[in-house]
């Protein structure tokens, strides 16, 4: 009777282990021949992407094709959709479908383990030249936005699933509206030394020039520099970085957001801000070494 249940054990062992590998080797076969699923925005994608007008170049975006192979080519669409600001439709000159050529996809990508080779053979691309004779008063944010492709067994995304088929972009106007004169006003604003000024206590005025930094391809940098017969607030080649959030940072060369100022401190810079609007550019912060005499807020006014 043992004997009987060992064998029959036995049996059900080998049964199961012919299974598994006969199961294991038809997915495997079924998989690459498969010819549906999805494409997709990569989700290592920041969530909004974004450039200043005058920015050179093009922001692409590769999609990703989660289908093994095509037996033919596989056209992918889009669209433009304006959330605020000047209408991207009008701007771009995009097509609205880009056409990845048949064969092995980026399903064999980085994250499933293979080994293989594999490449994003679909990428979309909006060439910034295009924002050339338009003028920005705002940003101009929209979505690109994945609507379908020539497969009716290849969807935009998966229906029950999170697989991102939207982009955020944004474009900032040019900072050519930042070109200019500007009045300083500086105070410390808390502690000790509240409402006092450097220019007072020093008998001194500031006044500080903006321009655009040739062949910066961000059109995202501008330079400082000490108006002509006004004593140095900024070391000269200073430099402001400005971001789509609307902050920005001041790097003299020596101390990122730690400026030395008026000849005298180092500000430590922790708020700032412009305006498009008001032509209005602040930053706060202790000025605080060698020693910190407290809170102390830089604003520039444009002329």
């Amino acid at each position: 009777m043992k004997n009987i249940i060992k064998s029959i054990s036995l049996l059900f062992v080998l049964a199961l282990t012919v299974s598994c590998d006969s199961d294991s080797s038809e997915d495997l076969g079924y998989a690459a021949q498969e010819e549906s699923g999805w494409v997709q925005f990569l989700t290592t994608n920041d969530a909004v992407i974004g450039v200043f007008q005058g920015a050179t170049g093009t922001i692409d975006l590769d999609v990703n094709i989660q289908v093994p192979t095509t037996s033919s080519d596989l056209t992918i669409n889009y669209a433009l959709q304006s959330v605020s600001g000047a209408d991207p439709s009008a701007v771009f000159s995009n097509s609205g479908a880009v056409v990845a050529p048949a064969g092995k996809t980026s399903y064999a990508g980085p994250d499933n383990g293979t080994g293989f080779d594999y490449s994003y053979l679909s990428m979309i691309s909006l060439d910034l030249a295009d924002l050339e004779g338009t003028t920005l008063t705002e940003p101009m944010v929209f979505d690109v936005v994945l609507t379908g492709t020539s497969s009716s067994d290849v969807t935009a995304g998966l229906t029950g699933e999170t697989f991102p088929v939207t982009q955020r972009i944004v474009i900032n106007p040019s900072l050519g509206a930042f070109v200019g004169t500007y009045s300083v006003d500086e105070i410390f604003t808390d502690g000790t030394n509240a409402g006092l000024q450097l220019a007072v206590a020093f008998g001194e005025s500031y006044q500080v020039e903006l321009s655009l930094i040739e062949g910066d391809t961000t059109a995202s940098t501008m330079l400082i520099s000490n108006s002509t017969g006004f004593d140095t607030y900024y070391l000269e080649g200073t430099v402001m970085t400005f971001y789509l959030d609307g902050t920005l940072d001041i790097d003299d060369s020596y101390n990122l957001n730690i400026p030395y100022v008026g000849g005298f401190n180092y500000h430590f810079v922790d708020t700032t801000s412009y305006d498009y609007t008001t032509g209005v550019i602040t930053a706060s912060g202790d000025f605080g070494s060698p020693n910190n005499f407290g809170p102390y807020q830089t604003t520039f006014t444009k002329q």
